[in-house]
């Protein structure tokens, strides 16, 4: 009995197997999930970063902001486009960035104009500009207390100098490159009252900043009259006062925004460093997450937005106690016990 039923037991799963093979593949295939489309991430927020020109590759503040870029392209969420113009597009690079874009950067007092003429047909986009104070209700503008870090730069020269002449190259005479004299002729002062400073202009215009030829001939004129350091705030001219400087035994140039000593060993004292990178991926996120204001902030050593640039090839130009003098000083300007101009 025992054994029937066993093999009744055995008939009756051999059938529903059979039947499961013939017929019920169907089912189950169907009662499975179907497969599930890949999920697609779509930027939330477009960015667009309008440089004020020819800039890229220059190390000047145009670098410093892509560097700005490239950090605010690591967030998921953010979709940013870059791209260039010049005095000829300006206005027209804005608008298309606008066109297509929730937020706008860019950087440079050249482009205060521009961003004055185009915000207001874009009330739904937000643009930021750094270097220019724009009072709009749809732009945030970065204004940099320059001068504060300059005065710095411009204590170092002064420590620094055998000859007791300095030099200061500007690319463009315009009010912005006055506060960034003010501040290094102040600066020279403070630390060496008698020390002489030589000054001179490339352009008139924003031209100025890409005539590397003429800032170098500049250069070697401030060197011929016995200048050992020349603070050269010229961008792409500023490259021939490090030319010049290589023609000639003890002359330094001090540069702006980026670090280049490796590319001139033994000539580059330091640089002023300005937060615009820092800056430009802080807006970024705060946009996305639905936190700018549009204004006008005010940016300098108390902020720790403006300074000094400290390399390791800058160490052994910059002996420990010049920097203890210069830092005191720093801590002065923080502290409101010195005031450091902001015109000539």
């Amino acid at each position: 009995m025992i054994y029937l039923n066993e093999l009744k037991n055995l008939t009756i799963l051999g059938i529903l197997i059979i039947l499961i093979t013939t017929c019920g593949c169907e089912k189950i295939q169907t009662m499975m999930p179907p497969d599930q489309p890949e999920t697609v991430e779509t930027a939330s927020v477009q960015v667009s970063f309008v440089y004020p020109g020819d800039c890229l590759g220059d190390s000047s503040y145009c670098d410093v902001l892509y560097n700005g870029a490239q950090k605010a392209k690591m967030n998921p969420n953010v979709e940013v486009n870059e791209m260039e113009s010049n005095f000829e597009t300006w206005d027209m690079q804005l608008s298309a960035a606008a066109e297509n874009s929730d937020l706008v950067i860019t950087s440079g007092y050249q482009m205060g104009a521009p961003v004055s003429r185009v915000a207001p047909e874009f009330s739904e986009v937000m643009f930021v500009i750094f270097d220019a104070a724009v009072d709009l209700p749809n732009v945030v503008s970065f204004t940099h207390r320059v001068n504060e870090g300059t005065f710095l730069l411009g204590a170092i020269a002064g420590l620094k100098t055998q000859t007791g002449k300095v030099g200061y190259l500007g690319g463009a005479n315009v009010p912005l490159l006055h506060e960034f004299e003010a501040g290094y002729v102040a600066g020279v002062k403070a630390v060496n009252p008698d020390a002489e400073v030589i000054k001179g202009y490339v352009a008139d215009d924003q031209q100025g900043f890409y005539q590397p030829e003429v800032g170098g001939a500049l250069a070697l004129t401030q060197y011929g009259l016995g200048v050992d350091v020349i603070y050269a705030m010229a961008d792409q001219s500023g490259f021939g006062a490090v030319e010049a400087a290589k023609l000639a035994e003890g002359r330094y140039v001090i540069w702006n925004y980026i670090d280049i000593t490796d590319a001139a060993p033994g000539i580059i004292l330091t640089g002023l460093r300005v937060g615009i990178d820092e800056s430009a991926y802080k807006v970024v996120e705060e946009f996305a997450a639905g936190n700018l204001m549009a204004g006008v902030r005010s940016l300098g050593l108390a902020e720790d937005n403006v300074g000094y640039i400290l390399a390791e090839g800058n160490k052994a130009l910059l002996p420990d106690e010049l920097l203890e003098k210069v830092e005191a000083l720093k801590a002065g300007i923080i502290a409101g016990e010195i005031t450091v101009p902001m015109v000539p």
